[in-house]
């Protein structure tokens, strides 16, 4: 139950309230609090209220919902602090050599029985059920059997480029359905934007960390990259960007994820990304934006994308609907603005098409009328286990960690007291059962050997918790000198349970 658009002030003066008790010590950590009818009748408000105030709490970390048993007093923890801007502005550009590492890396968090904190990917359980999936794939063929049997070329399914362009109009983007590419996830959408961008030897400005499948595609390109420093909250520094960019030639492009990055999470203000946009254009560097996460906001208004202010064509858009509805479909889309022509080209000479049918269930899906309210669940569902995994955090891991806190997405990027390997932590991680992403995976330059980012795709239940109390067994081991051997007895007892 929501609070009514008339009560706002009554629930948050409410909350305050009991903050304010809760600060007098009239309760102690763990006591249980009045029901939330109690709590109506007490204060002559509305269940709706009353509700909204212990959820305010909840967000403000003083009290904790237990499921069937009400509100309790959370204990007082230490609240991690978090990291600052990620680099010193990058003086010359380097060559990517990441591919081995990245592959050995994933290859190891393979296994199916490890708690898999690694992968950016959100848990089947949150995602479409498979049986309406089936039930839109059905409508759409029934109504055109040929999606299975011809051959279409094209830039994609004519109904799903429409929806995609609808979609796009309620955050800020004016695109025509004809200038929507259709792609085999994003991937293949960022693929293809820097094939038709960039050549042997020639410079890509990044945000660093930057997500890791980006140095794949660069090196495979035979490109260099420029890491430019980027903020946990802000993104970019655009004075970096300025400077990287003043000398003609010196960036052939660029890739940023400015609605929650991956692994920082970070969000940059609108008035950094029109700038950005505005100064790209005038120095004819092309950016390729990666908007992947940016439905998964936690506020009220979704941000938007650079593509919004772009006027020129020189923002090439890319996303998909793999995190948020369907992601064995594989369907990605871009919009690649003044560069249509050679990346549908590629586009054709790379897969000739995307497969119709997962097109096809898309756009059902899309038009069904539930999909915006699967998105506002899922937006909530990613919120709460962002919060809980970072007071899972806060619980195990050592003094001297730092944790980011996202206004979106569903990872966290943690910074380790320097005694502390993220490469040593991830193989003793393994051999108890859990996968993490070292923070080297992330960076050309070797970077980030003191961090990791950690997923919050899946539910977050006890063997979660179970697996960020390992880490943080591991890393307070590490981070007094002993290597964590000195807890692998209690870790050995908790992954039993696992």
């Amino acid at each position: 139950m929501q609070p009514s658009k008339s009560q706002p002030m009554l629930y948050q003066n409410l909350a305050a309230r009991l903050a304010r008790s809760l600060d007098a010590g009239a309760f102690r950590a763990g006591d249980r609090l009045p029901s939330v009818r109690q709590l109506a009748r007490r204060e002559s408000v509305s269940i709706a209220t009353a509700v909204a105030a212990y959820r305010e709490l909840e967000d403000r970390r003083l009290v904790e919902a237990r499921p069937k048993r009400g509100y309790f007093v959370s204990p007082r923890r230490a609240v991690l602090p978090e990291p600052g801007a990620s680099k010193r502005p990058a003086t010359r550009s380097s060559a990517v050599g990441v591919n081995r590492l990245i592959m050995e890396i994933l290859g190891a968090a393979r296994d199916p029985s490890v708690v898999p904190l690694a992968a950016a990917c959100p848990s089947g359980s949150l995602m479409v059920p498979a049986h309406l999936c089936s039930r839109a794939a059905a409508t759409r063929l029934r109504r055109d059997p040929g999606l299975a049997t011809s051959y279409r070329m094209g830039n994609g399914y004519e109904p799903l480029r429409r929806s995609i362009a609808q979609l796009a109009f309620a955050y800020g983007c004016l695109l025509e359905p004809d200038e929507i590419v259709v792609t085999n996830g994003c991937m293949e959408a960022l693929t293809l934007a820097l094939r038709a961008l960039v050549r042997p030897g020639e410079t890509v400005a990044i945000e660093s960390p930057t997500y890791f499948s980006v140095l794949q595609i660069l090196e495979s390109l035979g490109a260099r990259v420029l890491e430019l420093p980027t903020n946990p909250r802000t993104g970019v520094s655009v004075e970096a960007l300025e400077l990287a960019t003043r000398r003609p030639g010196a960036v052939r492009a660029m890739v940023l994820t400015p609605n929650f990055s991956n692994p920082l999470g970070s969000l940059m203000p609108d008035l950094a990304k029109r700038q950005v946009v505005s100064m790209m254009a005038e120095r004819g560097i092309p950016i390729v934006e990666d908007d992947v996460y940016g439905e998964l906001h936690f506020g009220d208004v979704r941000p938007r994308p650079m593509k919004s202010w772009d006027r020129e064509g020189n923002v090439i858009l890319c996303s998909s609907f793999t995190k948020i509805l369907a992601p064995g479909l594989r369907v990605g889309w871009m919009a690649p603005g003044r560069f249509g022509e050679e990346i549908a080209l590629l586009k054709f000479t790379t897969s000739v098409t995307t497969a119709e049918v997962a097109q096809a269930t898309v756009a059902e899906l899309l038009s069904s009328g539930g999909f915006l309210r699967h998105v506002r669940r899922l937006r909530s569902l990613f919120a709460t286990q962002v919060r809980r995994v970072t007071e899972s955090i806060e619980r195990h891991f050592p003094a001297g960690c730092k944790v980011t806190r996202p206004s979106g997405g569903f990872v966290l990027w943690i910074e380790l007291p320097r005694a502390v390997s993220a490469m040593d932590l991830f193989w003793k991680a393994l051999e108890h059962g859990v996968s993490i992403a070292p923070g080297v995976m992330f960076s050309p330059s070797g970077g980030y050997a003191h961090h990791i980012r950690i997923s919050c795709g899946n539910v977050h239940d006890e063997n979660v918790e179970r697996a960020i109390e390992i880490l943080g067994k591991l890393a307070a081991g590490m981070a007094a000198g002993h290597g964590g051997s000195q807890t692998s007895g209690s870790i050995s007892a908790s992954a039993s349970g696992r």
